[in-house]
Parts: structure tokens; C-alpha cells; sequence
């Protein structure tokens, strides 16, 4: 998810125990612009107080970071959203405010009726 979603979202579960946010910058394409560095400055400059992590791939043989390869991403902004349980419920391309919401929501009302 794009950090616009991110800084929505942290904010509006920020005082759900139940959630947990952490970003992961994948990088296959970009090398010099995509670095830690530049990571670390979008943290700051969204706000986000949440882990975030930098999965580069290999520029000389165009290998993607092995974490696309393990949740089978396409993208940026990739989103994935995992339940209580670590299943998958949410693997796609870019996720607007509105939806995450109401997925996080029904998260959490699964859980509790659990």
C-alpha cells in the first residue's frame, strides 16, 4: 500500500492492540533511487512509527527479493493483509483506504467471535 494508505490506516488503528503494520520496501527495479536511505526519509516524512524493512533484488541478474517470491507480489504499492491465524486474506496490488478499513474491521470481528 502506498504510504498515503499506510499514514491513514496507522492512524486509525493506532490504538488497536490486535494490529500491526510494518512495511517492507521491495526493490527489483530503481536501485539508486530505492535505498535504505531514501526508506528511511519516507518513514519520517509520513510518520510512520511502524517497522519498515529494505529487500533489495540483484541489479546485475534482474533477481527479485525473495519476499515477492514468497508472497507472490507484483508491485509497489503491494499490500498483503494476514489474519490472527497467519493466513493470507488480502495479496494484490495497491489497496485504497476505504477497503483496507472494512477488511481490518472484519479482521477484528472475526476474531473477537472467535
Amino acid at each position: 500500500m502506498g504510504f498515503p494508505t499506510l499514514q491513514k490506516l496507522t492512524q486509525a488503528f493506532k490504538n488497536e492492540s490486535q494490529v500491526l503494520f510494518l512495511a517492507v520496501q521491495t526493490v527489483f527495479e530503481g536501485y539508486e533511487f530505492n535505498s535504505r536511505d531514501k526508506l528511511r526519509k519516507n518513514q519520517l516524512e509520513w510518520g510512520l512509527k511502524i517497522p519498515m524493512a529494505h529487500a533489495a533484488g540483484n541489479p546485475q541478474t534482474h533477481e527479485i527479493p525473495a519476499i515477492m517470491s514468497k508472497y507472490r507480489s507484483g508491485g509497489t504499492p503491494w499490500a498483503v493483509l494476514i489474519d490472527q491465524n497467519g493466513s493470507v486474506v488480502y495479496n494484490h496490488f495497491h489497496i485504497q483506504p476505504v477497503q483496507a478499513t472494512a477488511l481490518i474491521e472484519q479482521l477484528l470481528s472475526d476474531a473477537k467471535d472467535n
